[in-house]
């Protein structure tokens, strides 16, 4: 399946507040040894991009596998995207990963806790309740880790391979294997170990159809079962907030998760 433009987009009410960030690669099932070009896409409107991100802010882009690693090069800015390619290293399984460096927003009190709603992040609203910060702004430090799952022939097991990320989705079972209608197991990692009690949002297209769901959240081994109603285009989004260490950098820092994959 190729990239494409959806003909509506679905709007969140926080949407100029909560950007994820994601990869989405012109193709999911790739040859070793070809070029393959990589969008990095920021907003709420899966598939499409509402906000190219700053090449300045991308780390470490590549493309790992069992068999090689490669950069991903030659980043530019593109319209609502920014784009960058990669030589397919290996066959089998294949993950493209990126980071980006830590930035701050500050955000007035009634926005940021509709953000916190939206996200899942109960618990934060109830420590400014009780902190007494509910009307104060929220003073926030962020950062994205966004990765996405690539086929060049036959799978070799490397889906469920954690990159060390500070946070990242861990499929359980082979996403090249789940057929719509079935269930796909996922493990939320955080310094890796098993992130409880944290939202996992889904974002579904296929064509001109789109769909974002929250499904739940995590339990407490950070796993949570992913319904794939459908074929298509798929991302899981998820964020953990914790007081940030650095009290005059912020107050909370976040640490995003991506994960990007298709359904035959």
């Amino acid at each position: 399946m190729t990239r494409f433009t959806p003909v509506f987009l679905t709007v969140l009410t926080t949407s100029l507040l909560a950007h994820d960030m994601y990869l989405l690669p012109a193709k999911f099932k790739v040859t070793k040894g070809t070029k393959l070009s990589i969008a990095f896409h920021n907003g709420d409107s899966f598939p499409a991009s509402e906000v190219a991100p700053k090449v300045v802010r991308l780390l470490n882009p590549k493309v790992t596998g069992q068999g090689g690693l490669a950069p991903v090069t030659g980043l530019k800015e593109s319209g609502k995207e920014t784009l960058g390619e990669a030589i397919i290293p290996a066959e089998g399984t294949l993950l493209v990963s990126v980071q980006t460096a830590p930035n701050f927003i500050e955000l007035e009190p009634k926005k940021f806790e509709a953000y916190l709603k939206e996200e899942g992040l109960s618990e934060v609203i109830e420590w400014r309740k009780q902190h007494g910060e509910a009307a104060k702004p929220g003073r926030e430090r962020y950062s994205k880790y966004a990765k996405s799952l690539l086929q060049a022939g036959d799978p070799d097991g490397y889906f469920s391979h954690a990159l060390g990320l500070p946070i990242e989705i861990i499929p359980l079972a082979d996403p090249s294997m789940v057929k719509p209608g079935g269930m796909l197991p996922i493990r939320v990692l955080l310094r890796g170990k098993p992130a409880p009690g944290l939202q996992l949002e889904t974002a579904w297209a296929y064509g001109t159809e789109q769909k974002t769901t929250p499904i739940g959240k995590t339990d407490a081994e950070g796993r949570i079962d992913v319904p794939i109603a459908r074929a298509g285009l798929w991302r899981l989004h998820s964020l953990k907030m914790e007081r940030c260490a650095e009290p005059k950098a912020a107050d909370w820092e976040s640490f995003w998760a991506s994960l990007t994959f298709e359904i035959r």
